[in-house]
């Protein structure tokens, strides 16, 4: 089973790059980063090994707590992924899920990011070389069950947010859940901001000792109770550490039987009911149409799971941001004043594939003849009604907390200056640049396969597109961090004008080329 996996995954990926020229640009730009980062990787593995044991031990074990939280948070964010080899493409074949399962375990394998991070499970093994043939032999037998752990966590993560995402109550209450979590993480952040990178430090052994009892660190702890003499905490971590890869293989099997059995699906009962606000809806043509799309739209973002999974990754990821910028202590601005400007930039150009998924949907705006700039003025709404008033409590909460009152203007401007461009670009970039989306009814965290090199290509050019557009506000919310108050007010009003300008703007030019474009856009979507 693991043979004809594997097999068809290399088939599948050779197939895929003798068509797509981007996809095997983007494998060899992935390749050589990985290789580049192995002298600095190495390098740093035997700095650590002339190190005290006081150091290495939570050193090494914070590396593996990180690399082990990116395997599990990364895969679920980043829905755009491709996925070659799923268990719902073998639902109809009724395979044992016992065969199945670590079969696509050891296919997961077989990608770059899997390769780099067994390199750098295979750097502990250098760490700890200088301490004797045991103490060594001990790291060797520790690595590959931290490396499983990553590829496993990986896999059941994505399993269990697909699932979670499957039905409107699952949905809502992971939504509970992803809320409750936040407000939880909140008082968290503040403190581990408030206490500074020195103190931070310094409580990282006693984190390191509870981490060596759970799957992020018990791997890569075994090596130093064996290099202190302790053979028998070493016994009893290396143990533990294979213990958690049979539970999270056990997990898996367990999430690929039910994946074979009762494949997730969005798809459900309909109902009919009047919809008050198209009733009540009154106006020339434009406006109505316009007011349609926003109302269908705002269902999306509060019912549709790959809505849903883009907005977490939209705020998850500049709260981390903001976070380490305050952990470390960033000498011009608190990572807190920079939260609101990050959330609204990642909000407004995250729609710059926006019409995508809408899929063969599509036809009905195409088959009504919706005018173009109702379609991309009533999406911009949808996205305005909750954003603006999040980036505004975001800028008054990040402002207050970092004690910088007098930036509330800077941040607001320079928050909204992002938002503007960013989703004025994504209503051009939508028509003109769409690629693969995962498709309404799937799992939000793959879509099809080939779609890399379309998506670099678009996500590169709006990203830089929306760069220059928000230079004129940029700058001047660094000369009021920088050098005068005054600044701010300038930063405020530029950032309103000239966001708000360029999101009339790319409604405006996103409706004529969608006029111009529609049918054709529609052959694409298909």
């Amino acid at each position: 089973m693991v043979a004809a996996v594997v097999a068809l995954k290399l088939r599948l990926l050779r197939n895929t790059m003798s068509r797509e020229l981007w996809r095997v640009i983007l494998f060899v730009l992935g390749a050589l980063w990985a290789l580049s980062m192995l002298p600095g990787l190495l390098g740093g593995a035997r700095w650590l090994s002339g190190q005290e044991l006081l150091v290495q031990r939570p050193a090494v074990v914070i590396v593996g707590t990180v690399l082990l939280l990116g395997w599990l948070v990364i895969p679920v964010l980043m829905f755009g992924a491709d996925e070659t080899v799923t268990p719902r493409k073998f639902a109809t074949l009724g395979l044992d899920p016992r065969r199945l399962a670590p079969a696509l375990v050891v296919a997961a394998m077989l990608s770059v990011p899997a390769v780099f991070a067994a390199f750098v499970n295979l750097a502990n093994v250098v760490v700890w070389s200088g301490y004797g043939a045991p103490t060594t032999a001990i790291a060797l037998l520790s690595a590959p069950a931290g490396f499983l752990t990553c590829v496993l966590a990986a896999r059941v993560s994505t399993g269990l947010a697909t699932r979670l995402l499957s039905s409107r109550r699952a949905r809502r209450i992971a939504a509970a859940l992803v809320a409750g979590a936040l407000v939880l993480l909140v008082p968290f952040l503040l403190a581990l901001g408030a206490a500074g990178l020195e103190n931070v430090l310094a409580g990282l052994p006693e984190l390191a000792r509870v981490l060596a009892f759970t799957p992020f660190g018990a791997a890569w702890a075994a090596p130093s109770y064996a290099a202190e003499g302790s053979w028998v905490a070493a016994g009893g971590h290396l143990l533990l550490a294979w213990g958690w890869v049979g539970a999270g293989l056990l997990l898996w099997i367990s999430q690929v039987d039910g994946l074979l059995v009762d494949p997730p699906s969005t798809v459900g009962a309909s109902r009919r009911r009047a919809d008050a606000f198209l009733e009540s809806a009154s106006g020339p043509p434009v406006l109505r149409a316009t007011a349609a799309v926003a109302r269908r739209s705002l269902r999306y973002w509060f019912g549709d799971p790959r809505y849903l999974s883009a907005l977490a990754s939209t705020l998850l990821l500049p709260l981390l941001i903001a976070l380490l910028l305050t952990v470390v202590g960033a000498r011009e601005v608190s990572g807190w004043v920079l939260l609101a400007p990050l959330v609204a930039g990642a909000v407004g150009w995250g729609r710059h594939n926006d019409t995508a998924f809408d899929g063969t949907a599509f036809w009905m705006h195409v088959s009504a003849g919706v005018p173009g700039v109702a379609d991309r003025a009533g999406r911009a709404l949808a996205l305005a009604a909750w954003a603006v008033p999040l980036v505004l409590v975001l800028a008054l909460g990040g402002v207050s907390l970092a004690g910088r009152e007098e930036l509330l203007g800077a941040a607001v401007g320079l928050a909204l200056g992002l938002f503007g461009a960013g989703l004025g670009v994504a209503m051009v970039s939508s028509v003109l640049l769409p690629y693969p989306a995962p498709r309404a009814g799937e799992s939000p965290f793959a879509t099809e396969t080939g779609s890399v090199g379309a998506s670099l290509v678009a996500q590169l050019i709006s990203t830089t597109v929306t760069g220059v557009l928000a230079i004129p506000v940029t700058i001047l919310f660094w000369l009021a961090v920088t050098r005068e108050e005054g600044f701010a007010l300038a930063t405020l009003l530029v950032g309103v004008l000239g966001g708000t300008a360029t999101l009339v703007g790319g409604v405006v030019l996103g409706g004529r080329l969608l006029d111009a474009r529609g049918a054709q856009l529609l052959s694409r979507l298909r």
